[in-house]
């Protein structure tokens, strides 16, 4: 199994990128610090000697610069449906020309995993929370991306603009107000396009044959 931070590093290995957003540095920066990228910022909301800002994602998207952009965005920030939406849409604004933004956590194994965050602070336990929901929306809405989830560690959601990746075939059916567990469960290989890392190493390899 292939955790988040192998695939980053693979990605910005392949392409040569430079610079790296990661919004929600935790367990004591454990991916922020193994990133390959030469310049670095990252979010969090507590304080930790090597990040960059301490805040929270909407003050720090709030005051940087409007042309400050980043080839790769990490998104492991407060994975409530809402604020993940917020997260992505903010990174969208900020990413470079052929870069990527990457949300983590988007294929939860179970309901108890994808509870809302009010539940989570109830029991604890593991949480993946709804990132998935704020994902399906955003493939939704992207039509000019490629919108798809590498089937590793939680799910490791991929956007990307569609002249990137040209070769993930994308299907749009179930809608967001029909979004119960049960449907989304039974359709999440076609609802989140899961695809294995070796299909995913193939297609970047195959990205940058061509060019």
């Amino acid at each position: 199994m292939k955790i988040h931070t192998e695939i980053l590093n693979f990605i910005i290995d392949k392409y040569n990128f430079q610079s790296y957003l990661e919004i929600g540095i935790n367990y004591n920066g454990a991916n922020f610090n193994q990133i390959h990228a030469s310049d670095k910022d990252g979010i969090a909301p507590q304080p930790l000697e090597y990040q960059i800002s301490y805040m929270f994602s909407d003050e720090f998207f709030k005051n940087i610069d409007e042309n400050k952009k980043y080839d790769v965005i990490f998104n492991e920030g407060l994975h409530t449906f809402e604020q993940t939406y917020i997260d992505a849409q903010n990174s969208i604004k900020h990413l470079s020309e052929g870069g990527f933004i990457f949300i983590h956590d988007c294929n939860p194994p179970d309901e108890f995993h994808a509870r809302t965050y009010e539940e989570f602070l109830k029991v604890g336990g593991s949480w993946n929370g709804q990132a998935y929901k704020a994902f399906i929306r955003l493939k939704s809405e992207l039509r000019d991306w490629s919108c798809f989830v590498i089937d590793e560690d939680y799910g490791c959601a991929i956007l990307t603009p569609r002249k990137i990746l040209k070769n993930i075939q994308l299907t749009y059916g179930i809608g967001m107000n029909n979004l119960t567990w049960e449907t989304f469960d039974k359709n999440r290989k076609e609802l989140l396009q899961l695809i294995s890392s070796d299909e995913f190493e193939k297609l970047i390899n195959n990205d940058i044959e061509t060019k």
